[in-house]
């Protein structure tokens, strides 16, 4: 989870999958944690791990982390144009970087009004990574979760 703006997304997106067979992993980043406030470890409390987005020695980091793929919800423009750019500079834009050079998908839950000119100039950029799906945080919680599971359901 990263930024502020659409951590509902994200939280209900945990909710929904803490009763399935897929072990969650979180990273928080520092944002996203001042931003939830106390309502952080309600979300750390719904995932099967979590990490310290500084620990870049934490097991999602590597290839060799096998899992299905990975959802960045809500998706900040900043980390947005970080993953588009390969900036691994925190565990979460590092195992955004190791998910597509393994293949795997990686979904990002973005919220249309949070770009400027920039911003969707990232966004367009992402449009060409092949494995990376752009995903509207618009409509209700659930229609959204909708849309970032659904490119695992084709998988």
């Amino acid at each position: 989870m990263t930024g502020g703006e659409g951590l509902a997304y994200g939280v209900r997106l945990l909710e929904t999958l803490r009763d399935t067979a897929f072990e969650t992993h979180l990273a928080l980043s520092e944002d996203a944690r001042a931003a939830l406030g106390p309502q952080a470890e309600v979300a750390c409390g719904l995932a099967d791990r979590v990490h310290a987005v500084s620990n870049l020695a934490a097991p999602i980091s590597s290839g060799s982390f096998r899992t299905q793929g990975m959802i960045v919800a809500p998706c900040s423009a900043r980390a947005l144009a970080a993953i588009v750019s390969g900036l691994a500079t925190n565990l979460l834009y590092r195992a955004a970087d190791v998910t597509l050079k393994e293949g795997r998908t990686l979904v990002l839950g973005l919220s249309g009004s949070a770009l400027g000119p920039i911003g969707l100039e990232h966004l367009a950029r992402a449009a060409l990574v092949p494995g990376l799906e752009v995903v509207s945080l618009e409509g209700s919680a659930d229609e959204a979760v909708a849309r970032l599971l659904a490119p695992f359901a084709a998988s």
